[in-house]
């Protein structure tokens, strides 16, 4: 009985630690830059860390990326959106709206 008591304490405690930790998946279509990181074309899962945000790919290779995170009024984003700009030949993102929020991601240079 108290086995059986501590294993659902714990698996109720994991499940809380994770359900915290919102993911939003990231489709990059070719070499870009984000921050001082240099992110390669693919699919990447990413999340939010205090005040970073780390990127994880297929393979689950991460990069972390230091953000700035802005709340917008109004309306929440319906989908989650990168903006990406040219700069020194090179395909860099600024801004990433996250889908179902008003939180808004700013990638210094």
């Amino acid at each position: 009985m108290r086995k059986s008591l501590l294993f659902v304490g714990l698996l109720t405690f994991s499940s809380l630690m994770f359900a915290g930790s919102k993911t939003y998946p990231v489709t990059i279509s070719e070499p870009t830059k984000v921050g001082s990181a240099q992110l390669a074309k693919g699919t990447y899962t990413m999340h939010v860390e205090g005040d970073k945000a780390v990127f994880v790919n297929d393979h689950q290779k991460a990069v972390s990326v230091a953000v700035k995170l802005e709340s917008g009024a109004g309306k929440k984003f319906e989908y989650t959106s990168v903006e990406a700009a040219q700069k020194d030949g090179a395909e860099t993102i600024k801004l990433i709206h996250l889908g179902g929020s008003t939180t808004t991601l700013a990638f210094g240079d």
